[in-house]
This record gives structure tokens, C-alpha cells and sequence, in this order.
């Protein structure tokens, strides 16, 4: 199986070190070696102070701004040299449903399917839950990453039941020393 890596910092994220380009590749690959995805170190995409709602080159008009490794990743799925995009989340596609839609449309006309870790998903995050939303025709979440999120949420809702059963016998106490 073939993917691709896509990571972007915008202007804004560039201090924050998980957002790092290197620390987005890094991640992206440990998603691939996890899933056996094969990624050719050509089809690592990267735009650096880039906006997710500029077009890619491919797309936007000759004097506009443009992300021109967005417009690299769209020709190697419209080449068939890929199966799959893995990035760290997915608004660092985009954040503009102009370039998620017409995303959508290039993935699913080329059955290209997009890799991420639901933990990349903050909670309240507006941008990637839209981007999310938009894109989930074509998303694949990382099996490991989930079935550690529910094996977590399952314990914690067995040390919850089990707090509330101390708490009823504790209960169920008090009450036979009030008869």
C-alpha cells in the first residue's frame, strides 16, 4: 500500500512544537509503519506559514497565494501513485469548506483515504472537528490509537463503577444503622 505525508504550520502554530513540521512527519510515519503503509520520502508534502484556507497551486489563481505541496500531494493521487494521505489531523488539509469539498471530490474520484489519530481531535476545536466533518467519507482513524482510547475509556468507566458500588455499600451502611 502507498500513502503520502502532509503536514502544514500556519503562521500561527509555528511556536508550538507538536505542530513542528518535523514532529507532524515523525508522527505521520509511526501512523504508516503502524497501518504498513510504504511512504516514498519523495510524496512527504510540506507548506511551512501556510494558511489552511489557501488553495493549493493546482487550484488558486496565477497571482494568489497558494500552498504548492498541497498542489504536489493532488497530482500524486491523481497520478494513482497513492491509496492514502496521512497527516497529523484533518484540518491541516484545509479549513475552508471551498478546499475540503473540492479535496473530498479529488479523494473519493481517486479512492485515496485519509489517515489520522482521533486523539489529534481536541475536544472544542472548531477547525479540526469542521474539517473532520467534512472530510468523513474519507477518513480511516488509526485502529491502535483507537482501541488504546477505548481500552483507556473502558477502564475508567469500570474504576467508576467500581467507586460508585464502595459508595452505595457505604450508603446501604448508613442506612442500617438508622433502623
Amino acid at each position: 500500500m502507498a500513502g503520502c505525508i502532509y503536514a502544514r504550520t500556519s503562521r500561527i502554530e509555528k511556536a508550538h512544537d507538536t505542530t513542528k513540521i518535523e514532529h507532524q512527519v515523525a508522527f505521520c510515519r509511526e501512523l504508516a509503519a503502524r497501518r504498513n503503509i510504504h511512504i516514498d520520502p519523495a510524496l512527504v508534502f510540506t507548506d511551512v506559514e501556510m494558511t489552511g484556507d489557501l488553495l493549493p497551486t493546482c487550484w488558486a489563481p496565477q497571482t494568489a497565494a497558494a500552498r504548492p505541496a498541497l498542489s504536489g500531494l493532488i497530482e500524486a493521487i491523481e497520478d494513482g501513485r497513492i491509496q492514502f494521505v496521512l497527516t497529523r489531523r484533518p484540518d491541516v488539509l484545509g479549513t475552508s469548506s471551498e478546499i475540503l469539498s473540492l479535496l473530498l471530490e479529488c479523494f473519493q474520484a481517486n479512492g485515496v483515504k485519509l489517515v489520522a489519530d482521533r486523539e489529534m481531535l481536541p475536544a472544542g476545536d472548531m477547525a479540526a472537528s469542521f474539517a473532520y466533518q467534512m472530510l468523513k467519507p474519507v477518513v480511516l482513524f488509526d485502529s491502535e490509537a483507537d482501541q488504546e482510547r477505548k481500552r483507556k475509556q473502558r477502564q475508567r468507566l469500570l474504576d467508576e463503577i467500581a467507586r460508585l458500588q464502595n459508595r452505595i455499600q457505604r450508603l446501604e451502611d448508613e442506612l442500617a444503622g438508622l433502623e
